[in-house]
């Protein structure tokens, strides 16, 4: 009996080893086929990437000229810049102005002029050549003009949508002239429109004022590691060491990183002030200085208007003084 209950046990024992290995055999093959997988993926990314690099088209593989300068303004928003000419389209704007009051002028005449009133008291009846002459140029010099109801589109609908365009920063002009200067590939006379700062208008859409001040923050804190430790990655854009141009979505997402605990401090400070003071004048104090600091903080690095920094300082103020309410009241 005790030699059968031995068997038995050394049976179990044998067959939970046999367990055990099939197990660890099959631990090993997943771990195998997991390691295999990603040494594949590894090695498909390296190829991936050195395609990449083989394909990748920098801006001194353009023959030098127009060719090289159009692909250096096109790797950046911020250097596609042109000529407003505000003063052509103003003198413009005096020439065709200038023949519309011409025309009023002849029209008034042929009207104190009409021998025949019915003419000017019935439009279906009015057959003078003269007057329907004056009044097709009248209509093509205010359709060309920009207010005729036709055709809204032209001079004046232009000017305002040319005027409307943000201005450069000097930052932006300064780099393409350091650029051409460095280069000499295309003629000054035609390169002479970015000597025109007041006349020159930016395309691209630029962002609010503080995420604008940090990108060229975390621009020039690039540039200075990037000086200071001398590697530069096969991916650039330019092959010359002069020049460094960053991905803007990476910058613009770095910066928008970096505004994040300064919103954090703004809107917290006074909340953590209040809590911490028991003057109910003191909580006051700090609620019209953090509501000033709030609205100016607004106003300067944003693009708010009037309504909506007033609605944002309201706004802010309530929760303040909801906040001071609500405590007074747990301390009562």
């Amino acid at each position: 009996m005790a030699q059968r209950e031995i068997d038995i046990e050394l049976a179990d024992l044998s067959s939970a080893t046999a367990r055990d290995a099939d197990n660890l055999v099959s631990r090993c093959s997943s771990i195998f086929q997991a390691t295999s997988s990603w040494i594949t993926k590894l090695a498909e990314s390296r190829y991936k990437r050195e395609d990449r690099r083989r394909l990748e088209v920098q801006i001194e593989d353009y023959p030098s000229g127009y060719p090289r300068f159009s692909a250096l303004v096109a790797s950046h928003d911020s250097f596609h810049l042109c000529r407003r000419f505000t003063n052509l389209r103003t003198r413009l704007i005096f020439l065709k102005q200038d023949r519309l009051s011409f025309l009023e002028k002849q029209l008034e005449r042929i009207d104190r002029e009409e021998d025949t009133l019915l003419r000017l008291g019935c439009i279906r009846r009015d057959d003078n050549p003269e007057r329907n002459s004056i009044f097709s140029d009248i209509n093509e010099a205010l359709a060309d003009y920009g207010t005729s109801n036709f055709c809204a589109n032209e001079l004046i609908e232009r000017n305002r949508r040319i005027l409307g365009y943000e201005p450069p920063k000097p930052r932006d002009v300064l780099n393409l002239q350091n650029w051409i200067n460095g280069n000499g590939c295309i003629a000054r006379e035609e390169t002479a429109y970015l000597d025109r700062s007041k006349d020159l208008l930016s395309i691209s859409f630029r962002e609010e004022s503080a995420v604008t001040w940090l990108e060229a923050l975390v621009e020039h804190g690039l540039f200075q590691l990037r000086q200071r430790f001398g590697q530069r990655s096969h991916l650039d854009i330019s092959r010359d060491p002069n020049v460094h141009i960053f991905h803007r979505l990476s910058i613009t997402c770095v910066a928008r990183v970096l505004l994040t605990p300064f919103i954090i401090l703004l809107l917290l400070t006074p909340v953590i002030a209040c809590y911490s003071i028991s003057s109910l004048t003191a909580r006051l104090l700090v609620i019209i200085t953090a509501t000033a600091g709030f609205i100016a903080v607004l106003s300067g690095l944003t693009k708010a208007r009037v309504v909506e920094l007033v609605v944002a300082g309201a706004t802010y103020t309530t929760v303040l003084i909801v906040f001071i309410s609500s405590t007074n009241l747990v301390a009562n």
